[in-house]
């Protein structure tokens, strides 16, 4: 079985390729050239401490930020590219609007429209962005509710809702653009504890089903348990990658050895 699943992954086809990407903010250069490539089907985890670069790599991944230099690739069709003289050039118009929606995001606010329901928030996007219609979109938002356990919340507006439910609808409307890819931004962060289970279950499976995730997390069991591989960024860099049992079990480095210490 294992081999199985090494063939699987070698013939995997690459969903997501970064190649040396710059990030600076006035000066303070926050990424430092990250080389990054991700398979159909991978759960990618991405932990370390504040500042490290984290949410900038998944910003610049979903265009919400610029890189300053390097190259991006999503199912193997440039998003972004530098040219010989080092300037940064974007797909433009359909092109780059069709690869950025392959991908959906979930942050750690959870963004939802207060005065929508919560039916009318999943509908949104697939009926204004898409212009699909409503009769053939409604179904599949409520199997994307019940999914998440929330069908029962369909005519709720998210200020009723718990944390942990808005963000369960947050990943929800996600999914009903159907992307290839979900990115996570610390989904957890802004949640109280005895809220977080109910949305990385939710998370959990999805990993379960194969679906290629960019996780940054702080959740270390979730990191171990439903990733398949785990990048340890500190300072801009990526300072470790690997094999989540082998990543905690026995870390190379000194700086992720510090800060495993500290999470664990």
């Amino acid at each position: 079985m294992a081999n199985t699943t090494a063939e699987q992954a070698r013939g995997a086809k690459i969903m997501l390729e970064l190649r040396d990407i710059h990030k600076s903010y006035g000066g303070t250069e926050v990424l430092k050239g990250i080389d990054l490539t991700l398979k159909r089907g991978e759960v990618l985890a991405i932990i370390g401490p504040s500042g490290s670069g984290k949410s900038t790599m998944l910003r610049c991944l979903n265009f919400l930020e610029k890189i300053d230099r390097g190259s991006i690739s999503i199912k193997g069709e440039t998003l972004a590219f530098t040219d010989e003289s080092g300037e940064v050039h974007y797909a433009t118009g359909s092109d780059r609007r069709r690869l950025l929606s392959s991908m959906g995001m979930v942050f750690q606010q959870f963004n939802l429209f207060p005065h929508m329901t919560v039916m009318e928030n999943l509908l949104e996007a697939p009926l204004t962005v898409k212009g699909r219609k409503r009769e053939e979109v409604l179904p599949e938002a409520e199997a994307l509710l019940d999914k998440v356990g929330l069908l029962e919340k369909r005519d709720a507006y998210p200020g009723k809702l718990s944390g942990g439910q808005q963000q369960r609808v947050a990943i929800a409307r996600a999914l009903a653009m159907k992307p290839d890819i979900m990115l996570f931004d610390e989904p957890t962060s802004a949640l109280d504890p005895e809220l977080t289970g109910e949305v990385l279950r939710t998370m959990r499976e999805l990993a379960a089903e194969r679906m290629t995730m960019v996780v940054v997390t702080h959740e270390m069991a979730f990191a171990r348990e439903a990733a398949s591989r785990v990048i340890f960024m500190a300072g801009g860099v990526i300072v470790e990658s690997g094999d989540p049992q082998e990543f905690f079990a026995h870390p190379q480095e000194e700086r992720t050895r510090a800060f495993l210490k500290n999470m664990l």
